[in-house]
């Protein structure tokens, strides 16, 4: 098997519909493929349809939803290609694109991970790339802040007229040898939702690895569809985003710079969201604040517990209690 393509969902069938609809209609003699679908544990009575339609698919049901990162090493042990491509299943992918990021990947270092372009489905081209956080862009006004003084961060990621060379990729279009899987140990699991791509990219960049986006391959992505919802899945999310870089820091950033960067994020967190979160009590009935007071609740109490049990780890981790210091 040249290529298993490993799809993690969680209750995002309406698009996982069209996604697998397109790798169902690939045939193509250039290369082999298994398609596996790791459902996170939806719970709402879909699973068992889709592996009925889908006869030649491979489905897993997890026992829970322990994020990302764990349904992608759970899909991966039970693959058999040579390459793995993960995919989100928002995506839309042809066989070109496909045949060309494989062909890419073969003849780059061990260790390296490529992606493609990505283009929603208005035409518009996304920016699933970009480098890696820094004290001037751990938040949202301080990245404006920099774009000012040093200009757009994007533009500064170096490239050609083939290909673009990031610090890391978005995981929603991400491929890499078994080999390289092996050696870098996977995904992280300690993360539940968000990061673990870019930190699996840092650990490849670390071994000698390259991060390479093809301009040549373009793959649709509509994305963020199982991450709106409603508002408390929004505000789930909002938050997920800032554990998991607290989570990042802690694992690759030492010394005065991490406590720097934690301390930092902490205090933006608490000081700057403090009085929108007290509007947003007020305001319930307003969408985007209503958002606001649930994201600074569930941060207050994720640093709460990050102090009582000494791990910046995601409670929602399936790793969560192994790490906690009693």
């Amino acid at each position: 098997m040249d290529v298993s393509i490993i799809i993690v969902n969680y209750r995002g069938w309406p698009s996982l519909v069209k996604c697998l609809g397109a790798l169902s209609a690939i045939a193509d003699s250039r290369f082999s493929m298994e398609i596996i679908v790791v459902d996170n544990n939806s719970d709402d009575g879909m699973f068992n349809q889709f592996r009925k339609n889908y006869p030649d698919f491979i489905f897993i049901e997890d026992e829970g939803n322990f994020g990302f990162g764990h349904g992608c090493n759970l899909g991966a042990s039970k693959s058999s290609g040579q390459y793995l491509l993960f995919l989100n299943p928002d995506t839309i992918a042809s066989a070109d694109a496909i045949f060309e990021m494989l062909s890419e990947v073969k003849s780059r270092k061990p260790n390296s991970i490529i992606s493609c372009l990505q283009q929603n489905k208005n035409g518009s081209f996304e920016r699933p790339y970009k480098r890696f956080i820094s004290p001037a862009t751990i938040t949202g006004w301080m990245r404006a802040i920099n774009r000012l003084v040093v200009g757009d961060e994007a533009k500064l990621v170096p490239q050609t007229s083939k290909f673009i060379y990031p610090d890391w990729v978005s995981g929603s279009v991400f491929m890499l040898s078994r080999s390289a899987y092996d050696d870098l140990c996977g995904w992280d699991d300690d993360y539940w939702m968000y990061f673990e791509d870019v930190d699996l990219c840092f650990r490849a960049r670390q071994k000698g690895g390259e991060i390479v986006v093809l301009k040549s391959a373009i793959i649709e992505h509509n994305h963020g569809g199982t991450t709106r919802i409603n508002k408390k899945v929004a505000a789930l999310t909002k938050s997920c985003v800032n554990i998991s870089r607290h989570l990042y820091i802690s694992k690759h950033e030492k010394g005065l710079k991490a406590v720097f960067m934690q301390s930092f994020l902490v205090v933006n967190q608490l000081v700057l969201g403090f009085l929108p979160a007290l509007v947003g009590i007020v305001f319930f009935f307003v969408g985007s604040l209503n958002v606001t007071t649930r994201t600074f609740g569930h941060l207050t109490s994720y640093y709460f517990n990050s102090l009582r049990w000494g791990t910046w780890i995601s409670p929602r981790s399936i790793n969560y209690k192994d790490r906690r210091k009693e």
